[in-house]
């Protein structure tokens, strides 16, 4: 049953080397780096969102450790909102509190923890890296940039945010929020999204200029909070509509505040078109009323999810010949429930249909019954999640 393919990001793990050019050196060096990095640790001081991630390492608690939790943390915020993320990181972390655990998890269970988080490859991610961790480096969290740019699901913002945040060392950190704020602070146009970016572009090095200025600042965690700071700055001041200038504090250095250009920056990026799409699923009972899934194995999206038997871009009138060779079909054209969802540049509208099985229907580990009971111990996808709710 039909599954939508998702382009691969491109690896920035080759970039590390990469001159820059003498123009933007020079840029760079005329940068009040200083001035920049001390207003905002002065900030950050009172401001500072509070996040269970961000609470004081508890004595006895190996670095290690925490670094693993900031690692956790990095990962369920990219795309998420922090209000989102704190209860998934909380029962995480309480399940599984350091890397070996993690390790030990099945896949199933770990993406059972993630239900509802989205790009589930993240979390297939992290149990690759805690194994890695454990194969390689005996489970203790590496400390070196260049390790942790080694492990699955690890870029150049994630390894910067760990080393930085966990470790305090000065490495930089590039995320939409940061892009943001450095393009109204420099008047800088861009169009390039976050993970496009490498290295040697103009807004890592104005990035890695700002957080060796704050290494030099006479702070226990001076990285690591200079680092946190621009991610609420971009967060709670700096925000992409209606920005808080006249408490910002870096509004003295901020040239599109001077010239009342802040909605310039940085230029949108192009919507990509959205594609309307129709699917279709089966609500399917045995005699028992259990209920039957249907295991998504191909690469890609939602991949090791279960959901209702399901049809993609298969309206009602071609859904049927669709379902047949699977030995399933109607026993009604009255949808038992309906949702409206988007994935990507796709705006669904996916429609349950009550089912039965035929003389063709043949049950494997992939296709099998549930009971309702059953259902809450396995992953399903979100869409079919909300949808078994409505009909149960």
């Amino acid at each position: 049953m039909g599954e939508q393919p998702v382009r691969k990001k491109q690896s920035r793990k080759g970039a590390l080397k990469t001159p820059v050019s003498s123009a933007a050196a020079d840029f760079v060096a005329r940068i009040p780096a200083g001035e920049i990095a001390h207003s905002l640790l002065e900030w950050f001081k009172p401001e500072a969102r509070p996040m269970p991630w961000r609470n004081p390492r508890p004595e006895g608690t190996p670095l290690s450790d925490y670094a693993y939790g900031i690692w956790i943390s990095e990962s369920m915020l990219q795309q998420t909102q922090v209000s989102t993320v704190i209860p998934y990181w909380t029962r995480w972390m309480e399940k599984w509190p350091r890397v070996a655990s993690l390790a030990a998890a099945s896949e199933e269970e770990v993406l059972l923890m993630w239900e509802g988080l989205g790009y589930y490859n993240r979390a297939r991610n992290l149990l690759k890296a805690a194994r890695k961790v454990m194969e390689l480096h005996g489970g203790v969290f590496p400390t070196r940039h260049e390790e942790l740019l080694e492990l699955p699901g690890i870029g150049l913002y994630t390894a910067g945010a760990i080393c930085s945040i966990a470790y305090n060392h000065p490495r930089a950190i590039v995320d939409g929020n940061v892009i943001r704020l450095l393009c109204r602070l420099f008047t800088l146009s861009f169009t390039q999204r976050p993970s496009e970016l490498k290295p040697q572009d103009l807004i890592w090095q104005i990035s890695e200029s700002l957080v060796r200025a704050a290494a030099q600042i006479e702070h226990p965690q001076s990285c690591s909070a200079f680092n946190q700071a621009m991610m609420d700055m971009g967060a709670t001041i700096c925000t992409p509509s209606n920005p808080l200038c006249l408490t910002c504090p870096l509004s003295p250095h901020c040239k599109a505040y001077k010239e009342q250009s802040q909605s310039q920056y940085p230029q949108p990026l192009a919507r990509p078109a959205l594609i309307l799409r129709e699917d279709t699923a089966l609500l399917v009972r045995d005699a028992e009323n259990n209920i039957l899934l249907q295991k998504r194995t191909d690469a890609g999206r939602n991949h090791g999810f279960w959901q209702l038997p399901l049809m993609e871009n298969s309206p009602l009138p071609k859904a049927p010949e669709a379902f047949h060779p699977f030995g399933l079909s109607f026993t009604s054209q009255e949808p038992l429930a309906r949702l409206q969802h988007h994935i990507t540049c796709y705006r669904i509208s996916l429609k349950v249909y009550p089912g039965k099985t035929d003389a063709g229907f043949s049950p494997d580990e992939n296709l099998r019954f549930f009971s309702e009971k059953e259902l809450g111990a396995i992953p399903v996808t979100s869409s079919h999640r909300k949808l078994l709710r409505k009909i149960l």
